[in-house]
C-alpha cells in the first residue's frame, strides 16, 4: 500500500449546494457573503489505515490539516475541531476512531458516518450559515431534516 506524503485536498458542499467554510474556528455550511460567492474550505483528507479499508474510513482536517474534525468521546457525539495534525493521525498506529468517518458513495454524493458513533452522520441544517454537526437520519424525512449528502470533489 502506498503511503501518502501529504493529505489529499477536497472541497465539500451539501446536496443543497451549500459550501463548507471555516468561520471563527467553526465549520459552517453556507454560500453567499456580502454578495461574494465563497469558494469553500480546502478539506484535508487521509484514509485511516488502522480501520477496514473496504468501509472507506477517512479523517478530515482543515487549515492545511492542522486541525481535524472530531466526534469527541462523550456519550453523545459532538462535532468539533481539535488541534491535531492530520498526518500524525495518518502515520500513527492508533485507531483514531473519534476522528474517522466512513465515506459512503451514493452516486454523485457521499455520506460520512462517524466510526466511533455508528448511525451518526455529518449533516448540515437546511438554513445557510449554520454549523456542520452530527445527526441521526430520521425515519420520516421532514422538511427541516438535516442534509447528510455531500458533493466531495478533489481540489483543482
Amino acid at each position: 500500500i502506498m503511503v501518502l506524503s501529504g493529505a489529499l485536498c477536497f472541497r465539500m458542499k451539501d446536496s443543497a449546494l451549500k459550501v463548507l467554510y471555516l468561520h471563527d474556528n467553526q465549520l459552517l455550511a453556507g454560500g453567499l457573503h456580502a454578495g461574494k460567492v465563497i469558494k469553500g474550505e480546502e478539506i484535508s483528507v487521509v484514509p485511516n489505515r488502522a480501520l477496514d479499508a473496504s468501509l472507506s474510513p477517512v479523517i478530515l482536517g482543515v487549515q492545511g490539516g492542522s486541525q481535524c474534525l472530531s466526534c469527541g468521546t462523550e456519550k453523545e457525539p459532538t462535532l468539533k475541531l481539535e488541534p491535531v495534525n492530520i498526518m500524525e493521525l495518518y502515520l500513527g498506529t492508533k485507531e483514531s476512531k473519534s476522528f474517522t468517518f466512513y465515506r459512503r458513495d451514493m452516486g454523485l454524493t457521499s455520506s460520512f458516518e462517524s466510526a466511533a458513533y455508528p448511525g451518526w452522520f455529518l449533516g448540515t441544517a437546511p438554513e445557510a450559515d449554520q454549523p456542520v454537526r452530527l445527526t441521526q437520519i430520521p425515519e420520516e424525512a421532514a422538511s427541516d431534516a438535516p442534509i447528510t449528502d455531500f458533493y466531495f470533489q478533489q481540489c483543482d
